[in-house]
C-alpha cells in the first residue's frame, strides 16, 4: 500500500499534533457518520485508517511522544 502522502504530512508534524489530529478524526468519525448499513463500509475504512495512523505515530514517536531514531535511541522532536 502506498502511504507517501501520509508519510509527508507526518514527517512535518510533531507527535502531539499527530495524536491530536487522530483524536479529532476519531471524534469526527463518531459524529459525522451515523451507524447505518449503507455507511458501514465507510466507517470501517476510516476506522482502519485511524488505527494505522495511530500505529504509525507509535512507530515514529513511541508511546511517550518521542521520535524514534534509526540508531535505536529516542530524542524528543522539537
Amino acid at each position: 500500500m502506498e502511504t507517501g502522502n501520509v508519510d509527508v504530512v507526518i514527517s512535518r508534524i510533531t507527535a502531539n499534533e499527530c495524536n491530536a489530529a487522530a483524536e479529532e478524526l476519531a471524534r469526527c468519525l463518531d459524529t459525522a457518520l451515523p451507524v447505518t448499513e449503507e455507511l458501514l463500509p465507510a466507517r470501517e475504512l476510516l476506522a482502519a485508517f485511524l488505527n494505522d495512523l495511530n500505529n504509525e505515530c507509535l512507530a515514529r514517536w513511541g508511546s511517550q511522544g518521542q521520535r524514534r531514531q534509526p540508531s535505536g535511541s529516542c530524542e524528543p522532536r522539537s
